[in-house]
């Protein structure tokens, strides 16, 4: 099995509540317990602009490679820096390995990744550039003629829903607090939760919903958002799901890839936690069941 990651990624934002370090302390975890090792670890590598033109306007993209503050620039809610940014980009890129692995080997592990909020001509919700759609824009033209999108953060993927709202061939799920941040978008399915939404209803709604995007889309290639902010001691959510909910929730997405040999590729998302730590622990335990799936079906 294998991850992708580079230390760049635990990037020097200031000040801010989302928590750079949770990178370096997955990796740390996982290294620590022989999850991975370093001849596991696949380095993103910078994709080139013309791939990148793909999934964002001419202008946005000179605004980004120039780190310029700008009104497609601004909404990001990230400082406007050239350190922040080439992390992004470094995400898209380590997305798109995700994938390209997880064809190769049923399931692969991007620590990193999950900028959902990004459209093409701006930035949004601390997304510059958003991974999953440079992710799947790819796969799409290397021939995977299914792509389901299965984003389990506490947002709605708002720009990848509209990325794709005219794509047939990537069926996007968010199952997401509803009355909360950001403008909705119209997902292929979006489920809207209400405040205090607990383990017990979201599974039973999750698996439903698993039920019609694998017997009747039947996927060629998942990219499982797996946030960790869905959790009840989340900063900047409602939801209140526990630690052992959002393991029951991995295992629901994963088991169902690999039962049914459909590759996987994972991506992290958000996570807000009060202690980074329990962040850092909700992520970790998606990569664990990754890699008990994978395991047991090898």
């Amino acid at each position: 099995m294998h991850f992708v990651y580079v230390s760049q990624y635990k990037v020097d934002i200031g000040p801010h509540v989302f928590p750079t370090e949770k990178y370096d302390l997955i990796y740390r975890t996982l290294k620590h317990e022989g999850i991975l090792d370093e001849r596991s670890i696949i380095p993103p590598v910078r994709p080139r602009d013309e791939d990148l033109r793909k999934i964002v306007t001419e202008a946005y993209l000179d605004d980004l490679i120039h780190a310029r503050l700008s009104p497609r620039t601004y909404p990001s809610e990230m400082p406007v820096q050239h350190n922040i940014i080439d992390v992004q980009m470094l995400c898209c890129n380590g997305s798109l390995q995700a994938a390209e692995h997880a064809m190769e080997e049923g399931g692969c592990y991007h620590i990193g990744g999950g900028f959902h909020h990004a459209f093409p001509d701006h930035a949004e919700g601390f997304c510059y550039l958003n991974d999953v759609v440079f992710a799947s824009t790819l796969m799409l033209e290397k021939g995977i003629g299914r792509i389901a999108v299965i984003d389990l953060d506490l947002h709605q993927g708002n720009g990848t829903a509209k990325f794709f709202e005219k794509e047939e061939r990537v069926f996007t799920f968010s199952m997401h607090q509803e009355h909360l941040y950001p403008k909705k978008e119209h997902s292929t399915l979006d489920i809207g939760l209400d405040i205090g939404v607990g383990d017990d209803e979201y599974l039973k709604k999750l698996n439903a919903a698993l039920d019609r995007i694998f017997n009747d889309f039947k996927p060629l290639l998942v990219i499982y958002l797996a946030g960790a902010d869905p959790y009840v001691f989340d900063r900047l959510g409602n939801l209140s799901l526990s630690i052992e909910g959002l393991i029951e929730r991995d295992q629901a997405v994963i088991d169902r890839c690999v039962n049914q040999q459909i590759p996987v590729a994972i991506v992290l998302g958000g996570g807000y936690a009060e202690d980074v730590h329990d962040t850092a622990e909700i992520h970790s335990n998606t990569a664990r069941v990754l890699h008990k799936a994978l395991g047991t079906k090898n």
